[in-house]
């Protein structure tokens, strides 16, 4: 038993130091492998960058209002009748002149017969007047010449002269009844142009209010029309503001075609183009706002009244505020974040925006540098620490921008075009 024991042993022992050899052999061709394997990793990515620039801009508030229709109207009829047609419907485009609606027109017609006649009746009576007047007048002469020669007494000249006066008399009468039937014939003409409805101005059919059959009164509406080709942009303005609006209003005076600096957009951002800034010089004791107003020109149709619209406005002095592209903006679960390029490197930096301008956007203070590059394109594809091929592109030029004064410190601030936040955008508030 005791030799069996001992060969066990021995067997043991050689079978741990083959095992402790074979490892240090194997540990040496892994680290090999492994780094074999990490040579022939994923290549660096090709992404397009734009540098970033530094601009003294002023804040902005963010500022919301609405489009109005320039002209809005409810076409009332000017007579009271049956209606016979109406001739257009909701949503309907009409032309200025355009007839909306008929009235029916038998009494009217009636009426001018009438008056015809009576036109008739009173030229008649006017030649009989006329007749009489001429005839009282020679009675009068005749009676005049026998008095000279003593054949008549003081009193028939008196009674020849008093019926001459009164056929005139008469004869006037005729001829002014004569000219109010001419004007009663002019305004019967007149309500039976207004039998027929037309629209004083081109717009949008907005709402009908009656339909065929229905009796409707002198005055009764019949629709709403609102015009589509010039619109109105009307904003809330806090007032604090209310200075450099009315600084602005009389820089731009003189110049109603100019587009205004002010730069708006819809809810989609789709641009609007303002003209002609006016300020509403009443501020509302609730709210503390004002009322300023851009004249739009809806070209093609594109926007319609309604429509949400929001601005930035500038309030304040000049600060120094890094610019970027909209483009390299992306969100995660921490906000707003872009790609600084930094050594082959794509970096992860959280940003704020301030405010937009023109297609780029202002940002607050950040770990973003003005010698950074951002990835504008690529970007969604990157994973953090990524490592890419920068290719620059060139830079879009900033809106130029114009220098007002300030409302609360009178020092020059910017009025560069104002411009609507987009979803990633947290407006001064």
């Amino acid at each position: 038993m005791v030799p069996m024991l001992c060969l066990n042993s021995a067997f043991a022992r050689s079978i741990s130091v083959c095992v402790v050899i074979s490892s240090c052999i194997a540990l040496p061709c892994v680290s090999a492998a492994q780094e074999k394997a990490s040579s022939y990793g994923p290549p660096p990515t090709a992404v397009r960058v734009v540098a970033v620039t530094e601009q003294s801009l002023a804040p902005r508030k963010q500022v919301f209002g609405e489009l109005r229709p320039a002209r809005f109207s409810t076409i009332a009829s000017e007579e009271a009748g049956i209606v016979r047609s109406v001739l257009v419907r909701e949503g309907d485009l009409i032309e200025r002149g355009a007839v909306i609606a008929k009235l029916d027109g038998t009494r009217l017609h009636i009426e001018v017969k009438m008056n015809l006649h009576n036109i008739a009746s009173a030229e008649a009576m006017v030649a009989e007047r006329s007749a009489s007047l001429l005839m009282q007048q020679r009675q009068l002469e005749l009676i005049r010449k026998a008095s000279e020669e003593g054949a008549t007494n003081p009193r028939e000249i008196l009674d020849a002269q008093s019926k001459s006066d009164i056929a005139k008399s008469q004869s006037e009468q005729v001829a002014q009844s004569m000219q109010a039937l001419e004007k009663t014939k002019e305004l019967l003409t007149k309500r039976l142009g207004d039998l027929d409805l037309r629209a004083p101005f081109g717009g949008v059919v907005v709402k009908k209010h009656t339909e065929v059959g229905e009796w409707i009164s002198e005055g009764a509406p019949i629709i709403d029309l609102a015009e589509t080709a010039m619109l109105e942009a009307w904003f809330e303005v806090p007032q604090e503001l209310f200075e450099a609006a009315v600084a602005e209003v009389g820089r731009t005076r003189g110049e109603p075609t100019t587009p205004s600096p002010i730069e708006v957009r819809t809810a989609s951002q789709t641009r609007v183009v303002g003209k002609a800034l006016r300020v509403i010089p009443a501020i509302d004791p609730r709210s503390r706002t004002f009322y300023a107003v851009l004249d739009v020109t809806n070209e093609n149709g594109a926007l319609a009244a309604g429509l949400a619209l929001t601005a930035y406005v500038p309030a304040g002095p000049l600060t120094p505020r890094l610019i970027i592209p909209k483009d390299a903006l992306l969100r995660g679960d921490a906000g707003a974040f872009v790609y600084a390029v930094r050594g082959g490197v794509a970096v992860p930096v959280n940003v704020r925006v301030a405010f937009p301008v023109g297609d780029n956007v202002a940002l607050e203070a950040c770990a973003l540098e003005s010698t950074d590059q951002v990835v504008v394109e690529g970007n969604e594809r990157l994973m953090p620490m990524s490592a890419v091929v920068a290719i620059e592109t060139p830079r879009t030029a900033t809106p130029t921008t114009a220098t007002t004064a300030s409302p609360t410190t009178g020092t020059p601030t910017t009025a560069t075009p104002v411009a609507a936040g987009s979803p990633e955008t947290a407006g001064d508030s």
